[in-house]
Order: C-alpha cells, then sequence, then structure tokens
C-alpha cells in the first residue's frame, strides 16, 4: 500500500532560493511507499525543490525556454520506493531484472510549445516520473564514501535532466550530462560525485 506524504506542492520552485528563479511555476508530487525512506532519509519539500529548481534553471539557456507568464507551468512526480518495487519497474520498462539508484518516465517535451500549451487546458505539463531506491541509494553512498543525501542529490538531478531529454548513451553524451551534474552540485555546495566515488574506488583497491 502506498501512502501520499506531500500532495502536490503547489508551490513555486524560486519562493525558496531566488537565485535559482524560473520563469515558470514549478510543482511536484510526491509519493512514498509504506516502509520506505523512514526517519531522517526522506528529503523535506523545501530540499527537493530546491535540487529540482537549481537542474531545471541550469539547462535554461540550452533549452532556449520562453514560458508564457500565465502558464500554469510544469509538473514532476517523484516515487520513493525500495529495491523490489524499482527491480521489477527496471525489468517492465528496460528489461533489467536488477535494481537501480533511479528511474525517469519521461512524459512530455519541455519546450516554448508545450509550455504554451498548458495555457488551453489550464494544468501544468507533466514532464515524468523519477523513481528512487532507498536501498541502493543507501548501498552506493557507503561504497562511494558519499553521505546519503548528497548521493540522493545527485540521483535527483540526474532524474531530472533524463526527463528533459538528456542521456548516457553514447561517450561523449555521457560526458556532457556529467558535466552538467557537477556544475548544479557545485551551486549546491557538494563536490563532484565521479571524484569521490574514484577516491573511494582506489582507497578500496589499495587496502587489498
Amino acid at each position: 500500500m502506498q501512502t501520499i506524504v506531500d500532495d502536490i506542492l503547489n508551490k513555486d520552485c524560486t519562493s525558496e532560493l531566488s537565485e535559482f528563479e524560473l520563469p515558470y511555476r514549478c510543482e511536484l508530487s510526491i509519493l512514498q511507499e509504506d516502509k520506505c525512506w523512514q526517519g531522517t532519509l526522506m528529503p523535506d519539500r523545501s530540499t527537493l525543490n530546491q535540487i529540482v529548481s537549481a537542474s531545471l534553471n541550469h539547462i535554461l539557456s540550452e533549452l532556449d525556454l520562453d514560458a508564457p507568464p500565465a502558464s500554469p507551468g510544469i509538473e514532476i512526480s517523484f516515487l520513493f520506493s525500495d529495491d523490489t518495487h524499482i527491480q521489477k519497474l527496471n525489468k517492465e520498462y528496460r528489461q533489467k531484472d536488477s535494481p537501480t539508484n533511479v528511474l525517469s518516465f519521461p512524459q512530455a517535451e519541455l519546450s516554448t510549445q508545450t509550455l504554451q500549451e498548458t495555457l488551453l487546458f489550464e494544468e501544468p505539463l507533466l514532464l515524468g516520473d523519477i523513481a528512487l531506491a532507498e536501498e541502493t541509494i543507501k548501498r552506493e553512498a557507503a561504497e562511494q564514501n558519499k553521505s546519503f543525501h548528497n548521493h540522493l542529490a545527485h540521483l535527483v538531478i540526474h532524474g531530472v535532466l533524463h526527463l528533459v531529454g538528456y542521456d548516457h548513451i553514447e561517450e561523449d553524451e555521457a560526458e556532457h550530462m556529467e558535466s552538467i551534474e557537477v556544475e548544479i552540485l557545485k551551486k549546491l555546495d557538494i563536490g563532484n560525485p565521479y571524484t569521490i566515488a574514484h577516491n573511494a574506488q582506489e582507497a578500496s583497491q589499495s587496502t587489498k
């Protein structure tokens, strides 16, 4: 059984972080599954808004968006789940029978045209869904010598970038996407996750 801990956060993403001002509203729909993400593991709404806002703000120039002032904006849905559920989703949608840290399911293209179309329907543009697996994220954070919440922030950014069309199938795409993630994390005062993971791997190998 699933419980909604936060209904749609009908909240301007810029209210907490003016540095990351967006030209449109940003709504988050958050679903936390039972017995998952208990206690301090679950990010609070302001933190999640900060991360999403920072991600979208950073790529505005690349997307070349011009949103109408009256646009209802965008909506992103988050599912905070466990390895079992994420493995099922991963198998169903990606034909990979194993859990993974984050899955993104794009629903609509983020463009000037699609934002203008929201005026017709008077509803926000649903960019898509992001699903996160608690156990995998905890394990990776420990293995890579990162804090859980810093690793989570990185994965949320990663998920948002996937929703707006970024990918890492080709090497040049991966390098571009990683560089954007690092730049966004820097704005949030979080270090380069790829350097941290590499150093942790080297330290692990040196002790064997």
